[in-house]
């Protein structure tokens, strides 16, 4: 099980407390949920993966866990999900807008580049589009779009040409594939990133639907706390940050923003898990 991100800041952030009702939007392998459950905690446990849940359940019961519920689905449906599973009302939910080390492992998912895997990205396989399928048929403007507005990407135009270019001779299947020919069309003299780390992201986002999700989940989750209850955003990209930031700025007057600004990781933390590097954490209160 991957470390959980900002853990003893989410920890504090939501105020457990025994007996308390908490929902994990994205339970992933179960870390921070596990800390919940161990302070006496009740949780609900969501994920679109299966895969995720799976495991969850396997790390909770090592434990000697067995009060908890773990539900497949989107959490922009987490108040239909919430009362069909007795979690109408609860002191705390969690997102952990993260990929799991499992899951960017997972060969069937094809959220890395770093290996050969299959060019899906969909974390729900009822989704009828994969990022092979959008790469095969966007127009060349439409993919200059998608990786400059979900990618932040400056290279976006250049990109695209080459993706037009090769699916002209060949379609592209794989995450390898991607990879090499983004690297190939890249320009000299980039950043530190990996140059299709943005490309990733802006078909990840697309595939997923991630953000209208987030701004679909967030006004639904705070209607789902009780008073003194808090939610809490661990965001990794700006995009996803500017969502949570806009709704804590538009939200109604009976919820607070705890942070004024983003919680992130200590060095300590940074230097011990990488992957905690862009984590950002917002945290609301209910009135």
């Amino acid at each position: 099980m991957h470390e959980p991100v900002l853990l003893e800041e989410i920890l504090e952030g939501l105020k457990i407390k025994e007996g308390g009702k908490y929902i994990d939007a994205t339970v992933g392998d179960g870390g921070h949920s596990l800390e919940i459950l161990r302070r006496g905690g009740k949780v609900l446990g969501m994920d679109l993966d299966e895969g995720s849940l799976t495991r969850a359940k396997e790390n909770f019961e090592k434990e000697g866990f067995s009060d908890f519920v773990l539900a497949q689905g989107n959490f922009a449906e987490i108040d239909n999900t919430a009362e069909a599973n007795g979690f109408s009302e609860v002191n705390g939910v969690l997102f952990d807008l993260g990929y799991s080390s499992s899951q960017l492992e997972d060969v069937e998912i094809g959220l890395s580049f770093s290996k050969e895997q299959v060019l899906d990205m969909r974390l729900d396989k009822s989704l009828g589009v994969t990022a092979a399928d959008l790469l095969a048929a966007l127009p060349e403007g439409e993919l200059e779009r998608l990786f400059r507005e979900y990618g932040e990407e400056r290279s976006a135009r250049r990109y695209a040409k080459a993706i037009v270019e090769r699916r002209g001779v060949k379609r592209l299947e794989t995450t390898k594939q991607l990879a090499e020919l983004i690297v190939e069309a890249a320009p000299p003299g980039r950043d530190r990133l990996h140059p299709a780390t943005r490309i990733f992201q802006a078909l990840r986002i697309a595939v997923n639907r991630e953000l209208e999700n987030l701004e679909l989940t967030l006004p639904r989750t705070a209607r789902l706390l009780l008073p003194g209850g808090r939610m809490a955003i661990i965001s990794f990209h700006s995009l996803e940050d500017r969502v949570v930031k806009n709704f804590g700025l538009g939200v109604q007057a009976d919820l607070i923003a705890v942070n004024k600004k983003p919680i992130t990781p200590s060095e300590e933390e940074i230097s011990r898990n990488p992957r905690a590097r862009s984590a950002k954490l917002r945290i609301f209160e209910k009135k």
